[in-house]
């Protein structure tokens, strides 16, 4: 039976306002821009307590720091500066309108009115019990039903900045709206928190996080040391390699993990927006450690089914069988829902995934 790492109903509610985080201190941050590589892929960096412990403080503080730049005091209001422009802030909100940020406010515990509730989402389950609003979004337009939104009639909309500004602009005539980036989840975790009056919220989930991660990476990079871990996707019509860091999809098994990319993936951090791979090209793919998904995300699992004859067939080819990690059987089989997605609880349950299968012997408390 696999292990659970986490309580994630707890978590998602209680965990910000409880978690001793004993040995993980003060701990660490964010957010590379898009595209940039976060370290050397070459440079290796210790995995003592004392290590992480030091690497993830000054995360955290790095991150903080990103957090109030983004804020300021103006004629005795709060003011965020985001993606859109300058929101003024209510006072403790207490009926939040939330599209796009579901994992950021359910793992934050604020109050949500109403969010968008996608049955494929893996909090789906959550919010439908703790009875939240649905607000219908079109998967394939993006289109937000804006008198659901009217309806609730929130004080406040948390809306992730990859909708675009006419959208934001339509919203804005409902309630004051912030615009935040989801890929970068540690930095929009604080900023959500203070958005909403409760920056102690933000900071002591964030803190929770990296005591996840430090118990995690103690007991991966015990058990299997420098050994090269990369991420495959297969979809209708391509496979993709993730690289190394730049995509956040992926980049927390390298950032915060450390885990040894493979060379190829390496590479591909230079390849832009292009992460497809021919066929003929997996032998090149030598990483000991081998996770695979095929699917898409929450909103558009319609295509899932042809990804996934796509992945079975792959898996008759005698190239596929070549590849070192299929000989030995190191490869992990993942929830492409779960993986695509973008969060401190999309994260959290990655990292558990990693850690159930890299690290099975060891029995950790993450609910300590």
């Amino acid at each position: 039976m696999r292990k659970r790492f986490l309580n994630w109903g707890l978590l998602a509610i209680l965990a910000v306002l409880s978690l001793a985080l004993g040995g993980c201190g003060s701990q660490a941050v964010s957010g590379n821009s898009k595209g940039a590589a976060a370290f050397d892929a070459e440079t290796l960096r210790a995995d003592t307590p004392e290590a992480i412990d030091e690497e993830l403080a000054a995360r955290f503080e790095r991150t903080k720091k990103a957090a109030d730049k983004m804020f300021a005091e103006e004629d005795g209001h709060l003011v965020i500066r985001h993606k859109y422009g300058r929101t003024v802030l209510p006072e403790r909100p207490q009926r939040i309108a939330v599209i796009g940020l579901e994992d950021t406010a359910v793992s934050l515990g604020i109050p949500i009115a109403a969010a968008h509730l996608s049955k494929n989402s893996y909090l789906y389950p959550l919010m439908k019990e703790e009875g939240i609003a649905d607000i219908p979004i079109n998967a394939e337009t993006k289109t937000i039903n804006l008198e659901t939104v009217q309806q609730v009639r929130p004080d406040l909309i948390l809306m992730r900045d990859s909708y675009d500004r006419n959208a934001y602009n339509a919203l804005a005539k409902i309630a004051p709206v912030v615009a935040l980036d989801l890929q970068k989840e540690e930095l929009t975790a604080l900023a959500a928190a203070r958005a909403v009056g409760q920056p102690e919220r933000g900071e002591e989930r964030l803190r929770a996080y990296y005591d996840v991660v430090k118990r995690a990476r103690l007991a991966i990079k015990g058990q299997i040391g420098s050994a090269t871990v990369a991420y495959l996707r297969v979809l209708q019509k391509e496979i993709r390699l993730y690289p190394y860091s730049a995509n956040a999809t992926n980049r927390f098994m390298y950032e915060l993990l450390n885990l040894r990319p493979d060379p190829m993936a390496v590479q591909l951090d230079k390849a832009k927006n292009n992460l497809a791979i021919s066929l003929e090209s997996l032998p090149d793919l030598r990483a000991d450690y081998l996770i695979l998904s095929s699917g898409y995300g929450a909103s558009s699992s319609g295509n899932s089914g042809a990804a996934r004859r796509r992945y079975e067939a792959l898996r008759e080819d005698p190239l596929w069988k070549t590849l070192p990690a299929v000989r030995e059987g190191h490869l992990l089989e993942v929830d492409g829902v779960v993986w695509n997605a973008h969060g401190l609880i999309a994260k959290e349950r990655a990292i558990e995934d990693l850690a159930d299968w890299l690290a099975p012997a060891n029995e950790i408390d993450y609910n300590q």
